[in-house]
């Protein structure tokens, strides 16, 4: 998880959505002040990090604020891009884009014999053009030997920036507790 490496870096306030994304920055960033964390707790809120991440900014106007998405996530509320843009509201998203509803895999994937029912969302949107479409600042990062200077590149553009950061489609995060299971029951 060299992107939450390199975030850790930065003093930021860091939201996201419920998924993959959320166990990964949970596990992999190191939050040196309280208040830097903006989640739903695992609430089952898809959505919730770019407003939130709104919210954030406008409150701490001085603070670095960067929502950590997911691709499913981010489509449930990506028309507040416009928000950002109309209010110049100067947050960073970084979607972990991996053409699916990740988390939902996952379970299918290790509980399910990976009979996978609507978690594929392929491709599409096209994130860059998305951005584009609502006068934000879009990138791709497909390449990790790059990762963390196109991080840095994202951090230091004006403006709202949503980034699509492609992953491996069917990377798991662990350590995960199955349903109604208790924590020495715990996967991975």
């Amino acid at each position: 998880m060299a992107c939450m490496e390199m975030l850790a870096f930065c003093d930021a306030i860091i939201t996201s959505d419920v998924g993959q994304h959320q166990m990964w920055t949970a596990q992999h960033f190191h939050f040196a002040k309280p208040r830097r964390w903006i989640n739903s707790g695992g609430l089952g809120t898809m959505g919730f990090g770019l407003p939130s991440a709104l919210g954030a900014k406008v409150a701490q106007p001085d603070d670095l604020v960067v929502c950590v998405a997911g691709d499913g996530s981010l489509v449930m509320t990506c028309q507040e891009l416009a928000t950002a843009v109309e209010h110049d509201i100067d947050v960073k998203v970084f979607i972990m884009n991996n053409g699916y509803l990740g988390m939902v895999r996952q379970w299918q994937e290790l509980f399910w014999d990976k009979r996978y029912s609507h978690v594929d969302m392929g491709s599409y949107p096209d994130f860059v053009k998305l951005a584009d479409a609502y006068g934000a600042t879009g990138m791709r990062f497909t390449d990790k030997n790059t990762l963390v200077d196109d991080m840095r590149e994202a951090l230091a553009t004006e403006g709202p920036v949503l980034v699509d950061v492609r992953v491996t489609q069917e990377e798991n995060v662990y350590p995960m507790i199955p349903a109604g299971q208790a924590a020495r029951d715990m996967v991975g």
